[in-house]
């Protein structure tokens, strides 16, 4: 097999390794690590405005160089299907600072469709859905 698909296959598997299961109902919580920027101490909470998540995104590696992008949440049905999309800023840095090693973000999606059963948290660099 070629370096690449080794490369592929290996962040495959740490995404599928990071489902965890929540403790407020039956969604999980499924942490995308296969970027250099990942989710971490990330929490959810269902309320009456809607589901609340939010925690932080990290440099998986200590090194130099801007943390730019976006926080991604994408709430999915029990086949993978996308039934919600909400793309949140990062907080609690300075995205011109040479060298921030984390940051936090907190977003609310106001409606959360029937069949929900995960929710994706990914880091994403480039423009946010709105900004398309």
């Amino acid at each position: 097999m070629s370096k690449s698909t080794l490369n592929a296959l290996a962040a495959l598997i740490v995404l599928a390794t990071t489902v965890i299961p929540s403790h407020a109902g039956d969604l999980k919580l499924l942490l995308d690590e296969t970027t250099s920027v990942i989710p971490t101490d990330v929490t959810y909470r269902l309320s009456p405005d809607g589901l609340e998540v939010k925690g932080w995104v990290a440099k998986r590696t200590a090194h130099a160089g801007r943390m730019q992008g976006h926080v991604e949440i994408r709430l999915l049905d029990e086949t993978g299907l996308v039934l919600a999309h909400k793309d949140t800023s990062m907080v609690h840095y300075s995205p011109t600072r040479s060298n921030p090693q984390k940051a936090s973000f907190s977003t609310l999606v106001p409606e959360v469709p029937s069949g929900t059963a995960t929710i994706e948290v990914a880091h994403r660099v480039g423009k946010t859905s709105a900004e398309r």
